[in-house]
Protein backbone atom coordinates (compact mmCIF):
# COMPACT_ATOMS: atom_id res chain seq x y z
CA UNK A 1 0.00 0.00 0.00
CA UNK A 2 1.60 3.57 -1.01
CA UNK A 3 2.28 6.07 1.70
CA UNK A 4 -0.07 8.78 2.19
CA UNK A 5 1.09 12.23 0.76
CA UNK A 6 -1.43 13.82 3.71
CA UNK A 7 -0.25 16.95 4.42
CA UNK A 8 -2.73 18.79 5.98
CA UNK A 9 -6.28 17.99 7.65
CA UNK A 10 -9.04 20.81 6.96
CA UNK A 11 -12.10 20.69 9.33
CA UNK A 12 -14.72 23.24 8.39
CA UNK A 13 -17.29 24.37 11.20
CA UNK A 14 -20.74 24.61 9.00
CA UNK A 15 -23.89 25.91 10.39
CA UNK A 16 -25.11 22.51 10.32
CA UNK A 17 -22.30 20.13 11.04
CA UNK A 18 -18.66 19.45 10.16
CA UNK A 19 -17.01 18.97 6.94
CA UNK A 20 -13.39 17.56 6.67
CA UNK A 21 -11.07 16.60 3.74
CA UNK A 22 -7.60 15.86 3.57
CA UNK A 23 -4.55 15.96 1.51
CA UNK A 24 -1.73 17.92 -0.33
CA UNK A 25 -1.57 19.00 -4.06
CA UNK A 26 -5.20 17.40 -4.02
CA UNK A 27 -7.74 15.89 -2.14
CA UNK A 28 -7.33 12.07 -0.69
CA UNK A 29 -10.49 12.71 1.47
CA UNK A 30 -13.93 13.88 2.18
CA UNK A 31 -16.21 13.68 4.62
CA UNK A 32 -19.44 15.71 5.67
CA UNK A 33 -20.94 14.81 9.09
CA UNK A 34 -24.32 16.78 8.53
CA UNK A 35 -28.58 15.61 8.93
CA UNK A 36 -29.52 13.90 5.99
CA UNK A 37 -29.93 9.78 6.75
CA UNK A 38 -29.00 10.44 10.29
CA UNK A 39 -29.09 13.22 12.70
CA UNK A 40 -26.63 15.86 12.30
CA UNK A 41 -24.04 16.42 15.29
CA UNK A 42 -24.67 18.63 18.10
CA UNK A 43 -24.42 22.56 17.78
CA UNK A 44 -20.99 23.72 18.35
CA UNK A 45 -20.87 25.03 22.01
CA UNK A 46 -18.13 25.64 24.73
CA UNK A 47 -19.97 22.94 26.23
CA UNK A 48 -20.24 20.38 23.53
CA UNK A 49 -16.79 21.69 21.65
CA UNK A 50 -14.61 18.83 23.32
CA UNK A 51 -17.27 15.99 23.17
CA UNK A 52 -17.65 17.24 19.09
CA UNK A 53 -14.26 16.79 18.73
CA UNK A 54 -13.71 13.21 19.91
CA UNK A 55 -16.65 12.46 17.98
CA UNK A 56 -15.69 13.24 14.66
CA UNK A 57 -12.09 12.23 15.40
CA UNK A 58 -13.64 8.41 15.87
CA UNK A 59 -15.75 9.12 12.26
CA UNK A 60 -12.32 10.25 10.69
CA UNK A 61 -10.68 7.60 11.64
CA UNK A 62 -13.03 5.34 10.32
CA UNK A 63 -13.11 6.77 7.25
CA UNK A 64 -9.39 5.92 6.95
CA UNK A 65 -8.63 9.67 7.54
CA UNK A 66 -4.57 10.08 7.97
CA UNK A 67 -3.00 11.85 11.03
CA UNK A 68 -1.95 15.44 10.01
CA UNK A 69 -1.71 18.87 10.90
CA UNK A 70 -5.21 20.50 11.34
CA UNK A 71 -6.56 23.73 9.47
CA UNK A 72 -9.95 24.87 11.04
CA UNK A 73 -12.00 27.55 9.42
CA UNK A 74 -15.45 29.47 11.00
CA UNK A 75 -18.27 30.87 9.76
CA UNK A 76 -18.26 34.73 9.00
CA UNK A 77 -21.40 35.34 11.21
CA UNK A 78 -18.68 34.16 14.14
CA UNK A 79 -16.48 37.01 14.26
CA UNK A 80 -15.98 41.13 13.87
CA UNK A 81 -14.21 42.28 10.62
CA UNK A 82 -13.27 46.24 11.19
CA UNK A 83 -12.09 48.09 8.00
CA UNK A 84 -9.08 50.78 9.82
CA UNK A 85 -7.01 52.95 8.41
CA UNK A 86 -2.99 53.59 9.28
CA UNK A 87 -0.37 55.47 8.43
CA UNK A 88 2.59 53.89 6.12
CA UNK A 89 5.53 52.65 7.48
CA UNK A 90 7.68 49.75 7.92
CA UNK A 91 6.47 45.63 8.28
CA UNK A 92 7.35 45.71 12.41
CA UNK A 93 5.60 49.47 12.82
CA UNK A 94 2.81 48.62 10.65
CA UNK A 95 1.68 45.77 13.21
CA UNK A 96 2.03 48.28 15.93
CA UNK A 97 -0.03 50.71 14.53
CA UNK A 98 -2.66 47.96 13.23
CA UNK A 99 -2.67 46.49 17.04
CA UNK A 100 -3.26 50.03 18.63
CA UNK A 101 -6.43 51.29 16.04
CA UNK A 102 -7.77 47.85 16.34
CA UNK A 103 -7.52 48.06 20.32
CA UNK A 104 -9.10 51.67 20.08
CA UNK A 105 -12.10 50.25 17.72
CA UNK A 106 -12.49 46.72 19.65
CA UNK A 107 -12.39 48.45 22.92
CA UNK A 108 -12.84 45.99 25.93
CA UNK A 109 -13.88 43.24 23.58
CA UNK A 110 -12.28 40.18 25.10
CA UNK A 111 -10.79 38.65 21.13
CA UNK A 112 -8.29 37.03 19.79
CA UNK A 113 -7.50 39.24 16.50
CA UNK A 114 -5.50 39.35 13.25
CA UNK A 115 -5.07 41.64 10.13
CA UNK A 116 -4.49 41.54 6.73
CA UNK A 117 -3.49 44.56 4.29
CA UNK A 118 -5.71 45.64 1.68
CA UNK A 119 -4.02 45.58 -1.68
CA UNK A 120 -4.90 48.91 -2.16
CA UNK A 121 -2.28 51.36 -2.43
CA UNK A 122 -1.89 54.09 0.06
CA UNK A 123 -4.75 57.48 -0.32
CA UNK A 124 -3.56 60.81 -0.78
CA UNK A 125 -2.69 61.32 2.97
CA UNK A 126 -0.39 58.09 2.85
CA UNK A 127 -2.40 56.15 4.72
CA UNK A 128 -3.31 52.38 3.82
CA UNK A 129 -6.20 49.94 4.80
CA UNK A 130 -6.11 47.05 7.05
CA UNK A 131 -9.25 44.17 7.95
CA UNK A 132 -9.43 43.26 11.28
CA UNK A 133 -10.32 40.54 12.39
CA UNK A 134 -11.59 39.74 15.81
CA UNK A 135 -13.16 36.30 17.28
CA UNK A 136 -14.29 36.16 20.45
CA UNK A 137 -11.78 35.22 23.09
CA UNK A 138 -14.61 32.25 24.38
CA UNK A 139 -15.26 30.92 20.75
CA UNK A 140 -11.47 30.65 20.07
CA UNK A 141 -11.22 28.56 23.26
CA UNK A 142 -13.97 26.39 22.17
CA UNK A 143 -12.25 26.02 18.77
CA UNK A 144 -8.45 24.46 21.09
CA UNK A 145 -11.04 22.73 23.38
CA UNK A 146 -12.41 20.72 20.03
CA UNK A 147 -8.78 20.35 18.79
CA UNK A 148 -8.42 18.98 22.16
CA UNK A 149 -10.95 16.54 22.43
CA UNK A 150 -9.84 15.18 18.98
CA UNK A 151 -6.28 14.72 19.91
CA UNK A 152 -4.80 16.35 17.20
CA UNK A 153 -1.33 17.51 18.57
CA UNK A 154 -0.96 20.38 15.97
CA UNK A 155 -3.15 23.31 15.14
CA UNK A 156 -1.77 24.86 12.09
CA UNK A 157 -4.15 27.65 11.36
CA UNK A 158 -7.52 28.97 12.43
CA UNK A 159 -9.31 31.44 10.14
CA UNK A 160 -12.79 32.75 8.68
CA UNK A 161 -14.36 30.51 5.98
CA UNK A 162 -14.57 33.69 3.26
CA UNK A 163 -10.47 33.78 3.23
CA UNK A 164 -10.56 29.31 2.66
CA UNK A 165 -12.74 30.26 -0.13
CA UNK A 166 -10.95 33.20 -1.57
CA UNK A 167 -7.52 30.77 -1.72
CA UNK A 168 -10.00 27.88 -3.31
CA UNK A 169 -11.63 30.12 -5.90
CA UNK A 170 -7.98 30.99 -7.08
CA UNK A 171 -6.57 27.41 -7.27
CA UNK A 172 -10.23 26.62 -9.07
CA UNK A 173 -9.10 29.55 -11.77
CA UNK A 174 -5.69 28.56 -11.90
CA UNK A 175 -6.84 24.52 -12.85
CA UNK A 176 -9.31 25.96 -15.32
CA UNK A 177 -12.22 24.39 -13.25
CA UNK A 178 -13.80 27.90 -12.55
CA UNK A 179 -14.49 30.30 -15.59
CA UNK A 180 -11.22 33.30 -15.92
CA UNK A 181 -11.44 36.22 -15.16
CA UNK A 182 -10.81 39.23 -17.38
CA UNK A 183 -7.77 39.73 -15.19
CA UNK A 184 -5.71 39.02 -12.55
CA UNK A 185 -6.75 42.33 -10.63
CA UNK A 186 -10.83 42.26 -11.50
CA UNK A 187 -13.21 42.25 -8.86
CA UNK A 188 -14.98 38.67 -8.42
CA UNK A 189 -17.89 37.33 -6.30
CA UNK A 190 -18.49 34.42 -4.41
CA UNK A 191 -21.67 33.37 -2.61
CA UNK A 192 -20.92 30.11 -0.78
CA UNK A 193 -24.43 28.70 0.61
CA UNK A 194 -26.23 26.48 2.73
CA UNK A 195 -29.95 25.86 4.10
CA UNK A 196 -28.67 28.28 7.45
CA UNK A 197 -27.17 30.99 5.33
CA UNK A 198 -23.62 31.42 4.05
CA UNK A 199 -21.19 34.38 3.08
CA UNK A 200 -20.97 36.63 -0.21
CA UNK A 201 -17.25 37.64 -0.28
CA UNK A 202 -15.39 39.69 -2.95
CA UNK A 203 -12.17 38.80 -4.03
CA UNK A 204 -9.45 41.22 -5.83
CA UNK A 205 -6.44 40.22 -6.40
CA UNK A 206 -6.36 37.08 -4.79
CA UNK A 207 -6.95 38.90 -1.70
CA UNK A 208 -10.80 39.03 0.08
CA UNK A 209 -11.64 43.05 0.05
CA UNK A 210 -15.29 42.75 0.98
CA UNK A 211 -17.55 40.05 3.16
CA UNK A 212 -21.33 40.09 4.16
CA UNK A 213 -22.85 37.04 6.48
CA UNK A 214 -25.95 35.92 4.21
CA UNK A 215 -28.68 35.36 7.08
CA UNK A 216 -30.55 32.34 6.77
CA UNK A 217 -33.92 34.45 6.20
CA UNK A 218 -32.37 35.37 2.47
CA UNK A 219 -32.97 31.69 1.27
CA UNK A 220 -36.99 31.90 2.22
CA UNK A 221 -37.50 32.40 -1.10
CA UNK A 222 -36.01 33.01 -4.60
CA UNK A 223 -36.62 36.49 -4.14
CA UNK A 224 -35.60 37.09 -0.83
CA UNK A 225 -31.84 35.74 -2.39
CA UNK A 226 -32.10 37.60 -5.65
CA UNK A 227 -32.49 40.82 -3.37
CA UNK A 228 -29.21 40.01 -0.42
CA UNK A 229 -27.40 39.14 -3.32
CA UNK A 230 -28.10 42.55 -5.24
CA UNK A 231 -28.04 44.58 -2.33
CA UNK A 232 -24.21 43.15 -1.15
CA UNK A 233 -23.65 44.23 -5.33
CA UNK A 234 -24.18 47.35 -5.28
CA UNK A 235 -22.65 48.41 -1.53
CA UNK A 236 -19.73 47.18 -2.67
CA UNK A 237 -19.67 48.90 -6.26
CA UNK A 238 -20.83 52.08 -4.93
CA UNK A 239 -17.89 52.28 -2.86
CA UNK A 240 -15.47 50.90 -5.81
CA UNK A 241 -17.04 52.24 -8.74
CA UNK A 242 -13.28 51.77 -10.65
CA UNK A 243 -13.17 48.53 -9.69
CA UNK A 244 -16.95 46.87 -9.91
CA UNK A 245 -17.45 42.94 -9.87
CA UNK A 246 -17.42 41.57 -13.00
CA UNK A 247 -18.37 37.77 -12.20
CA UNK A 248 -20.08 35.81 -9.65
CA UNK A 249 -19.05 32.23 -8.74
CA UNK A 250 -21.12 29.69 -6.85
CA UNK A 251 -19.26 26.28 -5.74
CA UNK A 252 -21.58 23.47 -6.32
CA UNK A 253 -21.98 20.25 -8.42
CA UNK A 254 -21.50 21.22 -12.37
CA UNK A 255 -25.00 21.37 -13.63
CA UNK A 256 -27.16 20.47 -10.37
CA UNK A 257 -31.20 20.60 -10.60
CA UNK A 258 -32.58 22.65 -7.80
CA UNK A 259 -29.16 23.78 -7.14
CA UNK A 260 -28.24 27.93 -6.38
CA UNK A 261 -26.74 28.24 -9.69
CA UNK A 262 -30.04 27.95 -11.25
CA UNK A 263 -31.60 30.46 -8.82
CA UNK A 264 -29.13 33.18 -10.11
CA UNK A 265 -28.08 32.52 -13.41
CA UNK A 266 -29.47 35.25 -15.64
CA UNK A 267 -31.34 37.27 -12.84
CA UNK A 268 -28.24 39.35 -12.36
CA UNK A 269 -26.34 42.30 -14.05
CA UNK A 270 -23.17 40.51 -13.91
CA UNK A 271 -22.36 36.60 -15.44
CA UNK A 272 -22.87 34.05 -13.20
CA UNK A 273 -20.36 30.73 -13.11
CA UNK A 274 -20.25 27.61 -10.94
CA UNK A 275 -17.65 25.46 -10.22
CA UNK A 276 -16.81 22.09 -8.26
CA UNK A 277 -14.70 22.49 -5.23
CA UNK A 278 -14.07 18.72 -4.85
CA UNK A 279 -14.07 17.85 -8.82
CA UNK A 280 -10.48 16.69 -8.29
CA UNK A 281 -11.18 14.39 -5.33
CA UNK A 282 -10.27 10.56 -5.47
CA UNK A 283 -13.81 10.05 -3.99
CA UNK A 284 -16.37 12.93 -4.43
CA UNK A 285 -19.04 13.66 -1.76
CA UNK A 286 -22.53 13.70 -3.06
CA UNK A 287 -23.25 15.95 -5.59
CA UNK A 288 -25.73 17.63 -2.97
CA UNK A 289 -23.03 18.29 -0.57
CA UNK A 290 -20.07 19.32 -3.06
CA UNK A 291 -20.87 22.93 -2.53
CA UNK A 292 -20.54 23.02 0.92
CA UNK A 293 -17.15 21.37 0.44
CA UNK A 294 -15.72 24.89 -0.52
CA UNK A 295 -14.71 26.47 2.98
CA UNK A 296 -12.91 22.94 3.64
CA UNK A 297 -10.87 22.41 0.16
CA UNK A 298 -9.62 25.95 0.54
CA UNK A 299 -8.13 25.80 3.76
CA UNK A 300 -6.69 22.88 2.28
CA UNK A 301 -5.50 25.01 -0.45
CA UNK A 302 -4.19 27.97 1.84
CA UNK A 303 -1.95 25.22 3.24
CA UNK A 304 -1.70 26.82 7.03
CA UNK A 305 1.28 28.88 6.77
CA UNK A 306 -0.04 30.76 3.93
CA UNK A 307 -2.95 31.85 5.08
CA UNK A 308 -3.65 35.70 5.02
CA UNK A 309 -5.40 35.16 8.64
CA UNK A 310 -4.17 33.20 11.09
CA UNK A 311 -5.94 33.49 14.32
CA UNK A 312 -4.39 30.05 15.51
CA UNK A 313 -0.70 32.41 15.01
CA UNK A 314 -1.60 36.29 14.73
CA UNK A 315 0.80 38.92 13.50
CA UNK A 316 2.81 40.22 16.33
CA UNK A 317 4.89 43.01 16.88
CA UNK A 318 8.64 42.11 17.07
CA UNK A 319 10.43 44.23 19.71
CA UNK A 320 12.27 47.13 18.55
CA UNK A 321 16.44 46.91 19.33
CA UNK A 322 17.38 50.10 19.97
CA UNK A 323 21.18 50.17 18.05
CA UNK A 324 22.51 53.34 20.58
CA UNK A 325 21.73 51.19 23.73
CA UNK A 326 26.24 50.50 23.85
CA UNK A 327 26.29 54.44 23.49
CA UNK A 328 24.10 54.85 25.93
CA UNK A 329 25.95 52.58 28.55
CA UNK A 330 29.05 54.35 27.59
CA UNK A 331 27.06 57.64 28.38
CA UNK A 332 25.56 56.30 31.76
CA UNK A 333 29.19 55.23 32.78
CA UNK A 334 30.72 58.90 31.92
CA UNK A 335 27.63 60.31 33.73
CA UNK A 336 28.75 58.13 36.87
CA UNK A 337 32.62 59.23 36.92
CA UNK A 338 31.00 63.19 36.61
CA UNK A 339 28.81 62.91 39.39
CA UNK A 340 31.71 61.34 41.27
CA UNK A 341 34.49 64.28 40.52
CA UNK A 342 31.93 66.70 40.46
CA UNK A 343 30.13 66.05 44.01
CA UNK A 344 29.59 69.57 45.05
CA UNK A 345 28.03 70.31 41.13
CA UNK A 346 25.78 67.46 42.04
CA UNK A 347 24.71 69.20 45.66
CA UNK A 348 23.82 72.30 43.64
CA UNK A 349 21.62 70.02 40.97
CA UNK A 350 19.79 68.60 43.87
CA UNK A 351 18.91 71.79 45.49
CA UNK A 352 17.32 72.98 42.42
CA UNK A 353 15.48 70.41 42.14
CA UNK A 354 13.65 70.53 45.24
CA UNK A 355 12.86 73.57 44.06
CA UNK A 356 11.45 72.48 41.16
CA UNK A 357 9.85 70.06 42.72
CA UNK A 358 7.86 71.99 45.69
CA UNK A 359 6.99 74.17 42.54
CA UNK A 360 5.33 71.52 40.14
CA UNK A 361 3.31 70.15 43.89
CA UNK A 362 1.84 73.69 44.22
CA UNK A 363 0.82 73.69 40.69
CA UNK A 364 -0.63 69.62 41.10
CA UNK A 365 -2.62 71.50 43.91
CA UNK A 366 -4.47 74.39 41.68
CA UNK A 367 -5.11 71.49 39.26
CA UNK A 368 -6.75 69.39 41.57
CA UNK A 369 -8.94 72.21 42.89
CA UNK A 370 -9.61 73.20 39.38
CA UNK A 371 -10.95 69.69 38.32
CA UNK A 372 -12.85 69.23 41.73
CA UNK A 373 -14.48 73.11 40.54
CA UNK A 374 -15.42 71.67 36.92
CA UNK A 375 -16.87 68.63 38.58
CA UNK A 376 -20.75 69.75 38.81
CA UNK A 377 -20.52 70.74 34.78
CA UNK A 378 -19.25 67.55 33.72
CA UNK A 379 -21.74 65.92 35.76
CA UNK A 380 -24.33 68.19 33.64
CA UNK A 381 -23.01 67.10 30.71
CA UNK A 382 -23.27 63.40 31.61
CA UNK A 383 -26.89 63.95 32.61
CA UNK A 384 -27.61 66.04 28.73
CA UNK A 385 -26.14 63.32 27.30
CA UNK A 386 -28.10 60.80 29.12
CA UNK A 387 -31.44 62.64 27.86
CA UNK A 388 -30.19 63.21 24.28
CA UNK A 389 -29.31 59.25 24.08
CA UNK A 390 -33.47 59.24 24.73
CA UNK A 391 -34.49 60.40 21.42
CA UNK A 392 -34.62 58.70 17.98
CA UNK A 393 -34.04 60.98 14.70
CA UNK A 394 -36.78 60.69 12.41
CA UNK A 395 -35.06 62.13 9.64
CA UNK A 396 -32.50 59.15 9.30
CA UNK A 397 -34.90 56.96 10.15
CA UNK A 398 -37.23 58.07 7.04
CA UNK A 399 -34.11 58.07 5.08
CA UNK A 400 -33.40 54.30 6.19
CA UNK A 401 -37.01 53.16 5.40
CA UNK A 402 -36.71 54.53 1.76
CA UNK A 403 -33.69 52.48 1.15
CA UNK A 404 -35.09 49.48 2.55
CA UNK A 405 -38.07 50.15 -0.09
CA UNK A 406 -38.53 47.46 -3.02
CA UNK A 407 -37.54 48.57 -6.36
CA UNK A 408 -40.02 46.79 -7.83
CA UNK A 409 -42.32 48.72 -6.12
CA UNK A 410 -44.19 46.21 -4.33
CA UNK A 411 -45.04 48.14 -1.37
CA UNK A 412 -46.55 51.60 -0.34
CA UNK A 413 -46.43 53.26 3.27
CA UNK A 414 -49.41 54.83 3.71
CA UNK A 415 -49.49 56.17 6.88
CA UNK A 416 -46.09 56.27 9.59
CA UNK A 417 -46.95 57.33 13.25
CA UNK A 418 -44.36 57.63 15.59
CA UNK A 419 -44.88 57.51 19.47
CA UNK A 420 -41.91 58.47 22.07
CA UNK A 421 -41.93 55.98 25.19
CA UNK A 422 -41.84 57.83 28.28
CA UNK A 423 -39.37 56.89 31.49
CA UNK A 424 -40.82 55.25 34.12
CA UNK A 425 -40.10 56.22 38.15
CA UNK A 426 -37.47 54.04 38.16
CA UNK A 427 -35.16 55.87 35.47
CA UNK A 428 -36.12 53.11 32.60
CA UNK A 429 -37.13 53.43 28.95
CA UNK A 430 -38.72 50.40 27.38
CA UNK A 431 -36.99 52.13 24.02
CA UNK A 432 -36.85 55.56 22.97
CA UNK A 433 -40.09 55.32 20.21
CA UNK A 434 -42.82 52.84 18.52
CA UNK A 435 -42.81 53.15 15.04
CA UNK A 436 -46.27 52.32 13.24
CA UNK A 437 -46.05 51.77 9.43
CA UNK A 438 -49.57 51.04 7.61
CA UNK A 439 -48.80 49.72 4.70
CA UNK A 440 -50.43 48.92 1.05
CA UNK A 441 -48.95 45.70 -0.71
CA UNK A 442 -49.63 44.32 -4.19
CA UNK A 443 -49.03 41.13 -1.90
CA UNK A 444 -48.46 39.42 1.29
CA UNK A 445 -44.99 38.50 0.86
CA UNK A 446 -44.10 42.01 -0.03
CA UNK A 447 -45.01 43.82 3.66
CA UNK A 448 -42.99 40.55 5.22
CA UNK A 449 -39.93 41.44 2.64
CA UNK A 450 -39.89 45.13 4.51
CA UNK A 451 -39.98 43.31 8.04
CA UNK A 452 -37.16 41.27 7.27
CA UNK A 453 -35.23 44.12 6.13
CA UNK A 454 -36.02 46.22 9.07
CA UNK A 455 -35.05 43.19 11.07
CA UNK A 456 -30.85 42.85 9.01
CA UNK A 457 -30.56 46.50 9.98
CA UNK A 458 -30.15 44.57 13.37
CA UNK A 459 -26.29 43.39 14.71
CA UNK A 460 -24.65 41.07 16.61
CA UNK A 461 -24.31 43.77 19.26
CA UNK A 462 -27.10 46.05 19.09
CA UNK A 463 -30.63 45.57 18.29
CA UNK A 464 -31.67 49.28 16.87
CA UNK A 465 -35.32 47.76 16.54
CA UNK A 466 -36.96 45.23 18.72
CA UNK A 467 -40.05 43.24 18.22
CA UNK A 468 -40.78 43.97 14.90
CA UNK A 469 -43.77 42.20 13.52
CA UNK A 470 -46.89 42.71 10.97
CA UNK A 471 -50.24 42.38 11.03
CA UNK A 472 -52.79 42.01 8.27
CA UNK A 473 -55.25 44.40 7.62
CA UNK A 474 -57.74 43.01 5.15
CA UNK A 475 -58.08 44.71 1.59
CA UNK A 476 -58.33 48.10 0.47
CA UNK A 477 -61.24 48.28 -2.44
CA UNK A 478 -60.39 52.02 -2.97
CA UNK A 479 -56.77 51.07 -4.51
CA UNK A 480 -55.34 49.82 -7.08
CA UNK A 481 -52.41 47.57 -7.27
CA UNK A 482 -51.30 48.11 -3.50
CA UNK A 483 -54.88 47.07 -1.85
CA UNK A 484 -53.40 44.32 0.46
CA UNK A 485 -53.00 46.41 3.66
CA UNK A 486 -50.57 45.50 6.61
CA UNK A 487 -49.90 47.05 9.70
CA UNK A 488 -45.93 46.87 10.54
CA UNK A 489 -44.76 47.87 14.20
CA UNK A 490 -41.48 47.71 15.91
CA UNK A 491 -39.59 49.44 18.87
CA UNK A 492 -36.50 51.77 18.17
CA UNK A 493 -33.51 51.98 20.32
CA UNK A 494 -31.35 55.39 20.12
CA UNK A 495 -28.39 55.59 17.44
CA UNK A 496 -25.52 57.95 17.02
CA UNK A 497 -25.52 59.03 13.77
CA UNK A 498 -22.33 56.69 13.12
CA UNK A 499 -24.28 54.16 13.39
CA UNK A 500 -26.65 54.87 10.50
CA UNK A 501 -24.67 53.80 8.06
CA UNK A 502 -26.92 53.37 4.37
CA UNK A 503 -26.01 55.27 1.45
CA UNK A 504 -28.67 54.80 -1.06
CA UNK A 505 -27.93 56.19 -4.33
CA UNK A 506 -30.90 56.81 -6.63
CA UNK A 507 -30.74 58.27 -10.45
CA UNK A 508 -31.84 61.40 -11.25
CA UNK A 509 -34.70 62.57 -13.54
CA UNK A 510 -33.44 63.39 -17.08
CA UNK A 511 -32.33 67.31 -17.19
CA UNK A 512 -34.31 69.53 -20.04
CA UNK A 513 -37.64 67.12 -20.02
CA UNK A 514 -40.62 68.55 -17.54
CA UNK A 515 -43.25 66.32 -17.30
CA UNK A 516 -46.67 67.66 -17.15
CA UNK A 517 -48.03 68.16 -14.25
CA UNK A 518 -51.21 65.73 -13.23
CA UNK A 519 -54.34 67.78 -12.09
CA UNK A 520 -55.15 67.54 -8.39
CA UNK A 521 -57.95 65.09 -7.34
CA UNK A 522 -60.77 66.81 -5.88
CA UNK A 523 -60.72 66.35 -2.24
CA UNK A 524 -64.01 65.13 -0.50
CA UNK A 525 -64.91 67.51 2.33
CA UNK A 526 -64.66 64.55 4.50
CA UNK A 527 -61.73 63.79 3.89
CA UNK A 528 -59.16 64.54 6.52
CA UNK A 529 -55.24 64.58 6.33
CA UNK A 530 -52.65 62.15 6.66
CA UNK A 531 -51.43 61.62 10.34
CA UNK A 532 -48.35 63.10 10.56
CA UNK A 533 -45.33 61.82 12.91
CA UNK A 534 -46.58 62.00 16.18
CA UNK A 535 -43.12 63.09 18.17
CA UNK A 536 -43.34 63.68 21.69
CA UNK A 537 -40.66 65.40 23.44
Amino acid sequence: MAKSKTKYLAIDIDPEGLIAVAGSDRVEHAFAWLPGSEHGPPAFTPETAKQLGQLLRARLDAAGFPVAPLVVGIGREKAILKDVKFPGAAPDEETRLVHHQAMKELGDFRAVFDYVPLPDPADANGERRAIVVALKTDFFESVKAFVQGGGWKTLAGVTLRPYAIAAGLGEALASGQAPPLPSAEAAAAVVSLSPQGGEFTVIRGGAVVFTRAVPPQSLETDTALLNEIRRNLTTYDSQNASRPIVALYVPEAQHMLGGWFGKLDGALPIPVHSYDPVVSAASPPAEKQRGRFAGAVGLLAARGAGLPVNLAAPRQAKKKTDPKKPLMIAAAIAAGLLIVVGGVFGYMAVSAADETVAQKQEEKTKLEKLIAEADPDAKRIAAADAWQKRSVNYLDELFDLADRMPANDTVRVNKITGTAQRVDKTGKQNGQAVLVLSVGAKNPLAASELVSAIDRDNTKDRRFYVGTSKTIGGADTHANAHNQLATITTTLNHRSPAEYTRYPSFTPPRRGVIPAAAPEPEKKPTEEPKEAIDEQP
